[in-house]
């Protein structure tokens, strides 16, 4: 891939609008580095319990299908490497540590193999509101493989970075008219439970009645759909509305 080539594929990327679009800028981008499968997963941290997975691929649908149903992700070396790291791993090294060479995590590459996945590289991402993703990409068995992917991982890397925000932003304006809007009392009472302060202190800091506290604070729970205050100030951290006072 020459470096021309590249900055006119991320200067597209930039302005798709749409995921179909996302998908065709990832398709080229599979001609130019010579590796034919790419797949961006985002895992939402709307519950920590029962997070839910986007995926933007063209891995075999056999294979996806087959992953998810015996619930492969909870043995994945890769899941398990972006949620600890931020930095490229190919998957052969990945394997090679004894952090992430489990037999059941060996046996989720053997599988993948089998359907054309032999051998890849994935970069760990991560957002401001804390959305954990990583976008992979994987090559069959050959003998070049390994001189491919080290040859893409730059390219790779940067790649995925302009993909994941472009991604973010069309999620948030597909979704914006159900998009909850808190005001800005609502948001500096937040704040100041983030930071453990009670509603009465919150009352003397911002100088209103603590009933009036109460109040936005229990709007702010209503609107963020949480079932409690503890429960909206972690939603207000995850969603990215609560910011260091810089």
């Amino acid at each position: 891939m020459q470096v021309a080539q590249f900055y006119e594929l991320t200067d597209k990327l930039d302005v798709c609008n749409s995921f179909d679009e996302l998908k065709a800028c990832c398709e080229l981008f599979c001609q130019l580095t010579d590796i034919p499968y790419y797949l961006i997963g985002i895992i939402g941290q709307e519950s920590s319990y029962a997070p839910t997975i986007r995926l933007l691929s063209n891995y075999p649908e056999e294979w996806l299908a087959r992953y998810f149903k015996e619930g492969k992700q909870q043995a994945d070396p890769v899941v398990k490497y972006i949620i600890q790291h931020q930095s490229p791993i190919r998957w052969d090294k990945l394997i090679a540590s004894d952090n992430f060479n489990s037999a059941t995590g060996l046996k989720v590459f053997k599988d993948a193999a089998e359907y054309g996945l032999f051998n890849g590289i994935s970069i760990p991402l991560k957002s401001s509101s804390e959305n954990i993703a990583v976008f992979s990409m994987a090559i069959g068995k050959r003998t070049d493989a390994n001189s491919i992917l080290d040859n893409a991982q730059m390219f790779c890397h940067t790649f995925a970075t302009h993909l994941f925000e472009r991604y973010l932003l069309i999620e948030l304006n597909n979704t914006s008219s159900v998009k909850t809007e808190l005001t800005k009392r609502e948001l500096e009472c937040l704040f100041w439970a983030c930071e453990g302060k009670t509603a009465w202190e919150i009352a003397q800091i911002v100088g209103i009645s603590e009933r009036t506290i109460l109040f936005h604070l229990n709007n702010s729970t209503t609107k963020l759909g949480a079932v409690n205050r503890q429960h909206a100030v972690a939603l207000a951290i995850k969603k990215n509305l609560i910011k260091p006072n810089i």
